[in-house]
């Protein structure tokens, strides 16, 4: 009898958090695919697993990878992908709910079409609507569904590791440049509706809008590497035939230079300009309390966003000089040419 093929090694890294991992693991175990055609890497990043989770990894033969102290997802994901056996790396989040046929509907996928590299699956908030609405249609590199050929994750090297900021736990945009290094090393990509998972809702914390403004400091790194990819695909969105460019992060920019000209009127006690300068900062804010629904009991929290925002973001120029050359050129031509 034959050795079944290793077709899928799911890696997923963790800090730990037993109310995640459990539901994620239990939707393993429900999938309608071979157990021994896919395997199961849980990277604890600076954690170790619950007794629980211990247990119910046991029960799956899952393998467990610590890493001390944190190091992030990029690394930790890299280190998932280090000691993989399977043909796909499959790139899942510790907080998702794979559907049941989420392995089986990827690996149809790639029967049918052999040569794609790469699989972007449909990840989904609690009901229908997607995690994040396209402007076009360029891929997304979502990381909590994505299959990418083993192999050709190994000859880009991986992740960067550079989309992590230790001091502060930030970490943001390596899922797009793992997605453009990949087109550059010619990838043949596609996109599969019914690879299915589901995201819980995001930053439902109090203070969860801070953290996600912090990851504005990864930005500067990924301009750098990929520039045209950048201005093109980052944050663009359509109203009708006209194409919006970063509305938050401009929205931010626009709200700390009005308030920082109220200011400094109300100091030079100059009225008329003053009042002009109140009114830019309340027309900027909306787009940015837009993006949090009009949430009243945040108000405070939301207030202070684009200040972290813009912090952060010109904070991202000042940490590329720390990162190193090796993490700044891109492997190729940043333009913007068809896929293969």
């Amino acid at each position: 009898m034959s050795t079944p093929t290793l077709r899928f090694s799911v890696v997923i890294p963790t800090t730990g958090s037993e109310a995640k991992l459990l539901p994620l693991l239990d939707g393993l175990a429900r999938q309608a695919f071979p157990r021994s055609c896919f395997e199961i890497i849980v990277v604890f990043d600076g954690a170790a697993p619950s007794p629980a989770v211990a247990m119910r990894m046991e029960s799956l033969g899952a393998r467990a990878v610590r890493l001390e102290p944190r190091s992030g997802p990029p690394i930790a994901r890299n280190r998932g992908a280090a000691v993989a056996r399977g043909e796909f790396l499959v790139s899942a989040d510790d907080d998702i709910v794979p559907e049941a046929g989420w392995l089986a509907n990827a690996d149809r996928r790639l029967a049918v079409e052999p040569h794609l590299d790469v699989l972007e699956g449909i990840t989904k908030k609690p009901g229908v609507q997607p995690v994040r609405i396209r402007g076009d249609e360029s891929l997304q590199y979502i990381l909590c569904n994505l299959f990418v050929r083993r192999s050709l994750f190994e000859k880009i090297g991986g992740f960067q590791t550079g989309y992590y900021d230790a001091r502060n736990g930030a970490f943001f945009r390596e899922d797009a440049d793992l997605g453009y290094s990949l087109e550059l090393a010619g990838a043949r990509i596609g996109r599969d509706e019914s690879v299915v998972v589901e995201h819980p809702i995001e930053h439902p914390r109090f203070l969860d809008p801070l953290r996600w403004a912090k990851r504005y400091e990864m930005d500067a790194l990924l301009r750098t590497r990929f520039p045209h990819r950048f201005r093109e695909r980052i944050e663009v969105h359509f109203l009708g035939p006209f194409r919006i460019r970063r509305p938050i992060v401009r929205a931010c920019f626009a709200y700390v230079a009005g308030f920082s000209g109220a200011l400094i009127c109300a100091l030079t006690r100059q009225a008329q300009p003053a009042w002009l300068c109140f009114g830019l900062t309340g027309l900027a804010f909306l787009p940015v309390w837009a993006k949090w629904r009009f949430e009243v009991r945040r108000l405070p929290v939301f207030l202070l966003v684009p200040f972290v925002l813009v912090w952060s973001y010109l904070l991202g120029f000042t940490r590329l000089r720390s990162l190193g050359a090796s993490r700044l050129e891109a492997a190729g031509t940043d333009g913007m040419r068809p896929l293969p």
